[in-house]
């Protein structure tokens, strides 16, 4: 395994914070290809945006899969509001 060397310790916990988002993005990204909004998934990395802006990291990496579960939750549940 390879070793992964920080210059801080600011620099381990923003990427501690971006390999969340990615964990919980990539958590989510099964409700989406079953058609299912995954509302928990965009609730968790609001969460976690709010945790890290108040710790004063960049949260910019959480946003971007933020907001594709929020415009892919949106339009999941306005097709399915259609459907019932």
């Amino acid at each position: 395994m390879d070793k992964i060397v920080f210059l801080d310790r600011q620099s381990f916990i923003q990427a501690a914070f971006n390999e969340v988002a990615r964990i919980v993005s990539e958590h989510g990204n099964a409700c989406l290809e079953a058609c299912v909004p995954a509302i928990p998934t965009e609730r968790c990395l609001e969460q976690l945006a709010v945790v890290a802006s108040d710790w004063s990291y960049d949260y910019s990496v959480i946003d971007a899969y933020l907001d594709t579960y929020k415009k892919s939750n949106a339009e999941i549940s306005e097709y399915l509001e259609g459907e019932c």
